[in-house]
């Protein structure tokens, strides 16, 4: 299990997440947007999926609906308080594990 994020990481995630919702204006909600998924700068998955970010009280998540490939290599759900954002030039940059534990990092432009 990842390890709970201090809440400055969970508040600079946060920040991440709204600054990509805010560039996504028109349809920051829920869109369609390119999923890059990289592991020690190999590319291990590439697709357009369904993106939805949310930020409530006191966390912020962003959902992503994937295809069977997807959804069977990496989780569906990521979250400020175990997973790091960062967000530039309209990418939204998560640094996550998938599901056999391995380090990676997803890109949604």
């Amino acid at each position: 299990m990842a390890r709970t994020k201090s809440l400055q990481e969970q508040a600079d995630s946060q920040e991440a997440i709204c600054d990509y919702m805010y560039y996504k204006a028109e349809n920051e909600y829920m869109h369609s947007a390119r999923v890059l998924v990289t592991s020690f700068g190999e590319i291990k998955y590439s697709n357009i999926l369904t993106i939805i970010p949310n930020i409530g009280t006191n966390d912020a998540r962003v959902y992503i609906e994937g295809d069977s490939k997807f959804e069977r290599n990496y989780y569906l759900e990521y979250s400020n308080r175990f997973q790091e954002f960062s967000f530039c030039k309209g990418t939204l940059s998560i640094r996550a594990q998938d599901r056999r534990g391995n380090s990676i990092e997803i890109d949604i432009q």
